[in-house]
């Protein structure tokens, strides 16, 4: 199985079974991943989020990386952390959209920022691609703080959304 390491997390891509039971039963997802049980919330636009990307991921499973949530576990205390997923395969200007999130306990510790940066380096290492896009509600400062610091660059926004590239 192909996971990404930093020095504090393992980014680990969910197969189907596995996002299933994140969506459903996280209690077995830390059992089959042999993580503690950590009490995490899915709010219920996270579910739903996490709902279409299974969607996506058994409609092409053989590309399931580009497709799912890859659970942050930090290896210090052996439980989920968080979360980032991938939007899709590269467009044909080469851009992969990510999403991510931080379960409450653990904001404010760097783990998005560390993530990002590890997941980001990966993918512009990928053939075709030539940006990671993440976008932003306009109030959501602290996503807005990481994404400076992992070094994104503003580059777009509607009336709802920032939008942010690296590359």
């Amino acid at each position: 199985m192909i996971a990404l390491n930093t020095e504090r997390l393992t980014l680990i891509p969910l197969n189907a079974d596995n996002l299933k039971l994140l969506i459903d039963h996280q209690k077995g997802l830390a059992a089959a991943l042999s993580l503690s049980n950590s009490e995490v919330f899915l709010d219920e636009e996270l579910r739903h989020a996490l709902k279409f990307r299974l969607s996506k991921l058994l409609a092409d499973e053989h590309n399931y990386l580009w497709h799912t949530n890859w659970l942050i576990v930090s290896k210090e205390k052996n439980c989920t952390v968080g979360g980032i997923m991938m939007k899709g395969l590269p467009n044909d200007k080469g851009e992969v959209v990510i999403g991510y999130y931080t379960f409450v306990p653990y904001q404010g510790n760097g783990y998005m920022t560390e993530t990002i940066n590890t997941m980001k380096n990966w993918l512009l290492s990928q053939p075709d691609v030539m940006y990671v896009i993440a976008d932003t509600e306009k109030d959501n400062l602290a996503s807005h703080k990481v994404l400076e610091k992992a070094g994104a660059q503003l580059f777009k926004e509607t009336e709802e959304l920032y939008f942010w590239r690296f590359f």
